[in-house]
């Protein structure tokens, strides 16, 4: 193992003989060869081959390490990954470190990020369903099971569909879950205008109207509040999911003016101005658009505002 004896690519006779499972077992057990030793890409033996999922050699490799964990620092490469982490593209292989060396689902890299989140975000369904099927019962929403975000694997799946249906339907994860800053899941969801996956979590919500206060945020804003910015969201919460244009928050508005185009195209040829689209203080459309030049330009030349409407006062 030697320099001397390293080929131009810095890898050992270990690396070179990775795929004959009896060669590696007489190297590492009669030569003494370390599992970690590194190629000049500084990547370890060990991690090698967990990331070419290499199962029959790395069962021979756990086996010789006498009684330590795989998962310990010391088999870790320089950017803190276990084996596990490697292996993330390999069932078999994950299933194993899982089953067979209680490797740590939640187990960090030196970025915090949990080998489960990492999954999530990668949009593994078929390593994630493993995870949660090894996982000893155990909710996958459960505390313990949330980053120091304070993010579930929800949050993290956010970007991949498939993964989002299968945790609401198979694993029954709350899309009103929060994060540490509060933000339910599905707000989120909304908020970064994530039409297909908002689709998937209003087809799963028993009937119930997504409107409701039980899917309202602790600002009392519903999804179409936080959908604001995202006009095909809008324009499919207003049409698909009769939301109410006039539904209020805590606070006040903004003056989105694609946003308020779809809702107007969408009202059924009432008037914007009529008093069923006034305020509690009876204020306009138009009354609130005030410092938004644009908004008030088109409300005035499209849909005929009267600059003369008055408020309660």
């Amino acid at each position: 193992m030697d320099k001397q004896y390293r080929d131009t690519n810095g890898q050992t006779v270990l690396h070179c003989a990775v795929k004959h499972t009896d060669v590696v077992k007489y190297l590492i057990n009669e030569c003494n060869c370390d599992i970690m030793v590194t190629d000049k890409g500084g990547i370890p033996f060990l991690h090698y081959v967990a990331s070419e999922g290499l199962l029959d050699v790395l069962k021979c490799m756990v086996m010789t390490i006498n009684g330590h964990n795989i998962m310990d620092k010391q088999y870790r490469d320089t950017n803190g990954q276990t084996v596990l982490h490697c292996a993330i593209k390999h069932l078999n292989v994950v299933k194993y470190l899982i089953n067979e060396c209680n490797c740590d689902i939640m187990v960090t890299d030196k970025d915090g990020v949990p080998f489960l989140h990492y999954v999530a975000s990668e949009g593994l369904l078929d390593v994630l369903k493993c995870v949660v099927m090894n996982n000893n019962g155990h909710n996958i929403m459960d505390k313990q099971y949330h980053d120091t975000n304070g993010r579930t694997v929800l949050h993290c799946a956010v970007k991949h569909t498939d993964v989002v249906k299968y945790l609401i339907n198979e694993c029954k994860c709350d899309i009103m879950v929060t994060d540490k800053d509060g933000v339910p899941f599905l707000h989120y969801v909304a908020s970064e205008g994530l039409l297909d996956v908002l689709k998937c979590m209003v087809m799963t919500i028993n009937g119930h109207n997504i409107m409701d206060q039980q899917y309202r945020d602790t600002n009392g804003r519903t999804v179409l509040h936080c959908a604001v910015k995202h006009t095909d969201v809008v324009k499919y919460l207003i049409n698909e999911c009769n939301c109410d244009i006039m539904v209020t928050d805590k606070g006040a508005s903004e003056g989105l003016l694609d946003v308020l185009k779809c809702m107007v195209m969408n009202n059924n040829g009432h008037n914007i101005m009529d008093k069923q689209y006034r305020d509690t203080n009876d204020r306009t459309v138009l009354h609130c658009a005030i410092k938004h030049i644009n908004v008030v330009k088109y409300l005035i030349n499209e849909c005929k505002c009267d600059i003369m409407v008055t408020d309660k006062d």
